[in-house]
């Protein structure tokens, strides 16, 4: 079963604040889905989102 993350877990990985994480979800820029009201992210879309980052900082 692939890991799943919260947004205080992927934000405390990349050293960014919660609100943060929150907003890329909500913005589509990072995929994540919702369990009841909380939102989590798959380790495969954490993965894709800091390669989309590093490839679009070149």
């Amino acid at each position: 079963m692939p890991e799943i993350y919260t947004p205080e877990e992927i934000a405390e990985k990349l050293k960014v604040s919660e609100q943060t994480i929150r907003r890329y979800l909500r913005e589509e820029k990072m995929e994540g889905f919702k369990v009841g009201n909380s939102w989590r992210i798959k380790e495969k879309s954490f993965l894709d989102f800091i390669d989309q980052q590093s490839s679009s900082k070149k």
